[in-house]
Formats: structure tokens, sequence, C-alpha cells
């Protein structure tokens, strides 16, 4: 048996079981059985569009995937494909959900660098006394769901619906990705642009602050559903056999749901990573 791959790059891997779903590179066809793991070096980046909180940097991307008759894994997400035709697929998955990521990691950025602070001081309006949030800490979740997967010869139609399986925040997501890519002599190049529906349960959980992170601030941010958009692409160069240059770059617009937060100060985020991979 033989099943139609889009290998995933991930585009930050920072000391921790953390990643960030980027997938462009070129289609593959594999049997059931094969597995990989690549290992690229150079520079990460990840735009942290929490106020007051460093960005989350990286020198070094591993890679992985298997795939069986049925089962796969791709870095950190879970698949069982209940249909599979030459233009459709429809697969069960489990993967991490992103908002988290920006949370877990100024916890990790605060234990190597005892300067960064993970919470924005507050100036409280009558008394002119510094008040301070409580350091501002939220739960990884790891969303499962419904992945259905038109291919056409000019691009994969791909919708999701997704919900917290690990009872954090009880939230879901929806995500449409269109997918392009396209191999040449010199190698492959990949795009992707989507939409990701967060659920009213899933903002308030991440982006307002919970009555004790208020102290006397009294905000009027009320979470509601937010839809992100993106857009990101993939160059992927083979140098020598097992040994390829990779580049990757997204941006993400985040829903006004979630910049109207006092947590948040962009309306958007870049991520990319460049550097060379070897393939194990």
């Amino acid at each position: 048996m033989t099943v139609n791959v889009r290998k995933q790059c991930l585009p930050l891997v920072l000391l921790l079981s953390w990643c960030t779903t980027l997938q462009a590179k070129e289609i593959e066809t594999v049997s059931a059985g094969d597995w990989q793991i690549s290992l690229a070096a150079g520079y990460g980046a990840l735009e942290n569009p929490r106020a007051k909180v460093e960005n989350i940097n990286t020198w070094i991307l591993p890679t992985w995937y298997y795939y069986g008759k049925n089962f796969y894994v791709e870095n950190f997400t879970l698949g069982y494909s209940l249909y599979e035709s030459e233009s459709f697929i429809v697969d069960l998955q489990t993967r991490f959900n992103e908002d988290g990521f920006f949370y877990e990691f100024d916890g990790l950025n605060k234990l190597l660098l005892s300067d960064i602070l993970g919470y924005t001081p507050v100036k409280q309006p009558i008394n002119p006394k510094v008040v301070k949030f409580e350091e501002i800490e939220r739960n990884l979740s790891y969303l499962g769901g419904l992945n259905a997967t038109w291919v056409t010869p000019y691009l994969d139609i791909s919708l999701g619906y997704f919900h917290d399986i690990t009872g954090v925040h009880q939230g879901n997501e929806i995500q449409l990705r269109l997918k392009r890519s396209q191999a040449f002599s010199w190698g492959a190049l990949g795009f992707e642009i989507g939409a990701i529906r967060k659920s009213e349960n899933l903002v308030g959980y991440y982006y307002q602050l919970t009555k004790e992170e208020e102290g006397p601030l009294r905000t009027k941010y009320q979470p509601s559903a937010a839809i992100n958009y993106h857009a990101r692409s993939v160059v992927n160069v083979p140098i020598f056999d097992s040994v390829n240059f990779v580049a990757i770059l997204e941006y993400t617009w985040l829903g006004q749901e979630i910049t109207d937060s006092v947590l948040i100060d962009k309306a958007g985020y870049v991520s990319g990573f460049v550097g060379i991979s070897y393939d194990f």
C-alpha cells in the first residue's frame, strides 16, 4: 500500500516538545512502514505577540515521520486514515494548539534568561504605586478531530474540526488550508494560505485575564470566537544526497477578538527558519 504524503517542516523546536506545523514540502509517495528523521541547523525565530515578552529563537530544527498501513506520525501530529482515494482523504488527527506555545516558552525563556519577565507592569489609575500582574501562566492543550483533504491537480484543500481532548479549555478550532507545491529541476517550492476559527472558550482561556491576574486593573475585554489568517512558503533545495537547503517563512494575522486583549500588543506575528537539513 502506498500513501500520498505532505511532509511537514517545523519552524522551531526549542528544547521542549513544541512545534508549529508548516506543510509545504513536495508531495512524495511512500510505502507503509517508511520512516525518516531529519535534523536541520540554521536560524529560526517565532515572533511572540504577547506584550513585553521576548521572541523565541532556535538554531536546531528536528523533524520526523512514520507511516504505517493506516496510522501515521508527522512530528507531533498523530493520525489514522479512515478513507483514502486518489482525490479525497479523511483522517482522524491529534495536534497541539499553537496558542499555548506563547506561554510555555515564556517559562523556558525565563529559566534561561532571568531578566525576561512574562507579565506586564501596570499602574493603578488612582494610586501611583506600580502594580504587577501575577505571572501569566496557561497550559498547552492538545486537539483531536477529523480532517478531510480534497486533492486536485492544482492545489490541495483541507478542512478540519479539532476539539480540546486534554480538558484545558474545552474549546475547538475549525481549520481551512489551501496548499500548492511544485517540484522543479533545482528543488521544490510550496505555498499555503489558510484560516483558523478559534472558539470563544479557547480565546477566553488564553487571552482573558483571570480575576487574580487583573488585580486592581479592570479591563472591558470580553472574549469571543476569532479567526486567524496565515500565509506560508517553503523552499527545499537538494545539495547532496540526504542534504538539503530549507527555508520557511510564515505570517499570521490575529483576529481582532484576540488583538483586543491587553495581553497582546501585535496585530500578527512572523515565524521562519533557514538552514541546512540532513535526512537520516
